[in-house]
């Protein structure tokens, strides 16, 4: 799912290199869109996730593309689980962001594991539209 963000491309990764910026806009937020993001942590190289479902995931910082990509994998996972932010200018003043999760999981699991992580990467990309703000 691709979410429109009205900030420059520089800008939007300009705030990914630095994930403890998030954590002030996250803070900010009003007491029920916290709510709706749920347990999540930033700190200036890592995203800590915290979901009923799956338990406590850490994201880190692995790769950055100027001003188009970044990508965060996890430190501790049973499995190989990589997120990556693609950020595609649109004119100026705007961006198109995707949340893209990639995960290595065997085939029969695929049918249950599947649907969550689609879900967890919509629920990343809204918590990027709202932060981007």
């Amino acid at each position: 799912m691709k979410i429109s963000v009205a900030k420059p491309a520089t800008e939007l990764f300009n705030r990914f290199s630095d994930l403890s910026v998030l954590q002030g806009a996250l803070d900010g937020l009003s007491a029920e869109d916290r709510a709706k993001v749920g347990d999540v942590q930033f700190t200036s190289e890592s995203i800590k996730i915290n979901t009923p479902q799956v338990g406590a995931i850490e994201f880190v910082v692995k790769e950055r593309v100027e001003p188009t990509k970044v990508v965060f994998g996890t430190l501790q996972s049973p499995v190989p689980l990589t997120m990556e932010l693609d950020i595609e200018p649109n004119g100026d003043n705007a961006s198109q962001i995707q949340t893209v999760i990639d995960v290595e999981i065997p085939a029969m699991l695929k049918p249950f594991v599947g649907p969550q992580l689609q879900k967890a990467a919509d629920k990343f990309g809204e918590l990027i539209q709202g932060l981007s703000r």
